[in-house]
């Protein structure tokens, strides 16, 4: 099983990856898109604080094994979700 430090690395690292895509979708496409492309970068910021949250208080009487197994679960859902939801504003999918 990963570390808490590991699952904090790869809450980040999704995060940041979301973000980039996020920017890089601001850049190159039209203004008309801008207000829902900021709404899922909040929505980035607030999974991964979040997610954050969920692995530095675990519940207490909870089976950390699965505990932490079901976070990643969410972290993967959820970061496909936004993603979805950025590809579906250009229309890609």
């Amino acid at each position: 099983m990963a570390s808490c430090r590991d699952i904090k690395k790869d809450v980040n690292f999704l995060a940041v990856q979301m973000m980039s895509e996020c920017f890089s979708f601001l850049e190159y496409s039209p203004l008309n898109n801008q207000e829902n492309v900021l709404d899922i970068l909040h929505d980035v910021e607030q999974l991964r604080l979040n997610l954050l949250y969920k692995i530095n208080h675990p519940k207490d009487n909870a089976n950390l094994r699965m505990y932490y197994r079901q976070v990643i679960t969410q972290m993967y859902q959820d970061n496909m979700e936004l993603l979805e939801r950025l590809n579906s504003l250009s229309g890609i999918e």
